[in-house]
Formats: structure tokens, C-alpha cells, sequence
């Protein structure tokens, strides 16, 4: 496992990545872990199915009633949806910052499981849930606060500033952020003992030497992954796990992994 002083040199002396080698690269790994993808992106699925009925049920109930009652008013029904937005718009804060715990754990756990197979390792069905312990954590609560301050940042923009202005600004955050929330699950996944403040250094300074290069990445991994749209949506749960190998196939280029085993390791020390 590399240290936080070893992964700050790497980066600092990082040579030139290839962004066509990265992505052939992420697409033949796809071919060997697309099963473990599916699983994943079942599972995160699976987690916002609750907030999304939690939601929405509501809407629906209330036009519902009026079209029983045969007295729909577009009008009320927009009042109604206006009173709910606001209601709405806490509750999707709190969402943030559960989801963003849970899919950060599920996440890395992935990460873990596709490095195993890269380098023909043993895995287990365990291993997605490998983050879920007492020593990580705080890194998750902290990586969920994180995503939770950009998503209250965007609520200001929404109650102080212009419609255009607000959208506008809330993309920017959006895009700008996206690569660094990506490094942050990516550094924990490999490095579990670093500190929250090493993790969050490292991804800010990865992210800052190579953004260019990693949002392409993260846009072209999305499109890709959202190919499985074509059929009838569903296909997205096969496809969608394409969005996160990009990155790790840029933090296996730049980083290395340690593949030693527990035995090579004792006797490296002795030595």
C-alpha cells in the first residue's frame, strides 16, 4: 500500500497519460467485470427506489384525487406541487447525505473487487461491503459531508440568485466537483489508511494536474455507460458500472498496486 508521501511524489512526477489507452484499457476490463457492475448498480438502484416513492407518491395521490373526484385544476394541482417543492428540497438534502454515504461504501467495494480480478486475486460477494467498518467510517461520514455542503450550496444559489444565474453556478459546481468526488472513493478504496484530510489532499491535487483529462474521462465513461438506455433503460444496469473504470485504470497507471502477498511480505521484511 502506498503512503500519503508516495502518492504525493507520484503525482507531482506524474507523466503524460493517454487518454485513448485509458479508455480501451477500461473497456477490455469491462468484459471481465461487467457481472460485479450489474450487481452494483442494482444495488444503488435498489437505494433510491424509497426516496423516489417517498417523493413522488405523494404528487401522484393528489392528482389522482382530483381526476376521481372529476375536478382536476392544473392550478391547484400546481399550488400543490409548489408547497410540496420546498418540503421536497430538505428532504433531498438529507437523501444526499445518506446516499452519498452509502453508494461511497458500495463504491470503493467495487473498486476493491475489480482490482482482484485484474490481478486474478480471490474475491468474494463480501468484499462490496467491505467498507462498511469501524475504521473507514469517518472517511465515509466525512466524504457524505462533503457532497452534502455542495448540494446546500446549490439550495442558496436557488433562494438568493436569478433562475439563470443559480442553474448556471449549479453547473459549474457540478462539473467542476465531479472529479474530485470521484478521487475521493477512489483513494479510499485503495488506501484505507490514510487519514480523511490525506484522502481529500491527494484528490484535490490529482484532480487539479489532471482535470482536464478526467472529466473527459467521466463524460465519456457516462456515455458509454448509458448505452443500455437502448434497450428500454433496463440496459443501464448492465452497461452503467463502465462509468467508474476509467478512473481506476488512471489510478493503476499512475499508482500501482502492491500484489505481494502476505508471505512475500514477511519475508521482504526479514530480508
Amino acid at each position: 500500500m502506498n503512503t500519503f508521501a508516495t502518492l504525493l511524489s507520484k503525482i507531482d512526477t506524474a507523466d503524460h497519460l493517454d487518454f485513448g489507452t485509458i479508455l480501451s484499457t477500461s473497456l477490455e476490463l469491462f468484459k471481465k467485470v461487467w457481472v460485479q457492475g450489474l450487481i452494483l448498480m442494482a444495488v444503488l438502484f435498489g437505494i433510491m427506489i424509497p426516496f423516489m416513492v417517498f417523493v413522488y407518491l405523494p404528487m401522484f395521490q393528489e392528482a389522482m384525487t382530483q381526476v376521481r373526484t372529476e375536478a382536476l385544476d392544473p392550478n391547484q394541482v400546481g399550488n400543490s406541487l409548489g408547497a410540496m417543492t420546498a418540503k421536497i428540497q430538505y428532504i433531498t438534502l438529507g437523501f444526499v447525505l445518506v446516499y452519498t454515504f452509502l453508494s461511497t461504501a458500495l463504491v470503493a467495494g467495487f473498486y476493491r473487487i475489480v482490482k482482484k480480478i485484474d490481478h486474478e486475486e480471490t474475491y468474494a460477494f463480501s468484499d462490496f461491503f467491505y467498507f462498511f467498518r469501524g475504521r473507514t467510517l469517518d472517511k465515509l461520514c466525512a466524504i457524505a459531508a462533503f457532497s452534502l455542503l455542495l448540494a446546500l450550496l446549490n439550495l442558496v444559489f436557488e433562494k438568493f440568485l436569478p433562475g439563470f444565474s443559480a442553474s448556471l453556478l449549479k453547473m459549474g459546481i457540478t462539473f467542476i466537483f465531479s472529479v474530485y468526488s470521484s478521487l475521493f472513493v477512489l483513494f479510499l478504496a485503495f488506501n484505507t489508511d490514510l487519514e480523511v484530510s490525506d484522502i481529500f489532499v491527494l484528490s484535490f491535487k490529482l484532480g487539479s494536474r489532471k482535470w482536464a483529462l478526467l472529466f473527459g474521462l467521466l463524460v465519456v465513461g457516462g456515455i458509454l455507460g448509458m448505452l443500455g438506455i437502448i434497450a428500454c433503460g433496463v440496459g443501464m444496469l448492465f452497461t452503467f458500472s463502465l462509468f467508474y473504470l476509467p478512473f481506476y485504470t488512471t489510478y493503476k497507471t499512475l499508482f500501482g498496486f502492491d500484489t505481494r502477498t502476505d508471505i512475500d511480505r514477511i519475508g521482504a521484511d526479514d530480508i
